[in-house]
């Protein structure tokens, strides 16, 4: 994991109040500081519990937590940590149900573990939410033409 961009992200959640730049207070310190704790532990379920913790202050941080929580995920998916990295895309695309790239996350990590329908399931989420994603429009094509995908889309070869 690259401690250097969490530490980063953490701190500016820390310090970097809410939306209207209201003075940070004691209870987003605290509930902050739980998070990087669960970080530290890599263990997706202490971090999803941390995570929904947040609660309302979540919202004023939601940018830098979802690409921090999206950057944790591809940590543990280049080091193969497969399922772990599916529960945090999982968690990170419901928590960020309107994000494309949460669900394109999740997507390429299912397609990763061999689970090509969800895959393609995840990546129409993507798509539907940006049109304009060329990589989601490529992997679902790619993944119901192939002939290695070919029992996805029912076309037996």
């Amino acid at each position: 994991m690259n401690y250097f961009r969490l530490g980063f992200a953490l701190t500016i959640l820390a310090f970097a109040g809410n939306v209207q730049s209201a003075p940070v207070n004691a209870p987003l310190a605290e509930v902050v500081g739980h998070l990087a704790a669960a970080f530290a532990t890599h263990d997706p379920a202490r971090i999803s519990h941390a995570y929904r913790a947040m609660g309302d202050y979540a919202l004023p941080a939601a940018d830098i937590v979802e690409s921090t929580i999206n950057a944790m995920g591809y940590d543990l998916l280049e080091n193969g940590e497969i399922d772990a990295a599916i529960k945090v895309f999982d968690l990170n695309a419901h928590t960020f149900p309107l994000s494309a790239n949460t669900w394109d996350s999740l997507a390429e990590a299912v397609m990763t573990k061999g689970a090509y329908e969800s895959a393609i399931r995840y990546y129409r989420v993507s798509l539907k939410l940006d049109p304009e994603s060329n990589h989601a429009a490529q992997m679902i094509e790619r993944m119901t033409a192939e002939p290695q995908f070919s029992y996805v889309s029912g076309n037996k070869s």
